[in-house]
């Protein structure tokens, strides 16, 4: 004998219809979401300036296996930057308390909380500052000693020694 199809009540309807519109909805609003041109969270142009090495150089850093291990392997334009003095503009995340700051981390991104790292470790650099700089929440611009952090255990890419405000773009 064939089985008899259950009839839907008019409540049943309503929530299959009401699921069926949420489901509409949410695609419609994927497909808006997935079309919309990104916007970045800061202007770039603000960090572009004759002399100041580019924050794109620096993400030239693969991971790669070497006799079974883990290890950075970086570009040639980023090793040539190694041990020389350089210019550098970012956004600063304080690493201390106070307004003039001697250690803070320096990236193309401002911080947006206190507690959160403000991009990769590929484009985060790690500043000793031998002259305090203001912290702004407009990028700065310093120059000192840059250097390739191949093995550090701290999980930085990168370093600047010796730094100071330029003062320039």
């Amino acid at each position: 004998m064939p089985k008899r199809m259950r009839k839907f009540t008019a409540q049943e309807w309503f929530y299959l219809g009401c699921l069926l519109v949420g489901a509409a909805l949410g695609i419609v609003g994927v497909s808006i979401v997935a079309t919309r041109q990104r916007v970045p969270d800061h202007s770039a142009a603000l960090l572009e300036a004759p002399g100041v090495v580019p924050w794109y150089a620096l993400t030239k850093v693969t991971f790669v296996l070497r006799d079974g291990k883990g290890a950075l392997q970086f570009g040639e334009s980023v090793k040539s930057l190694d041990g020389k003095q350089v210019n550098l503009r970012g956004y600063i995340t304080p690493l201390q308390m106070g307004s003039d700051q001697g250690h803070f981390i320096l990236s193309p991104k401002p911080p947006s909380c206190a507690f959160c790292a403000p991009a990769g470790p590929d484009e985060m650099v790690e500043v000793f500052a031998k002259t305090p700089v203001h912290y702004s929440l407009e990028p700065v611009t310093v120059h000192g000693q840059f250097s390739v952090l191949e093995h550090e255990q701290s999980g930085l890419f990168y370093r600047m020694a010796d730094a100071a405000p330029t003062g320039k773009l």
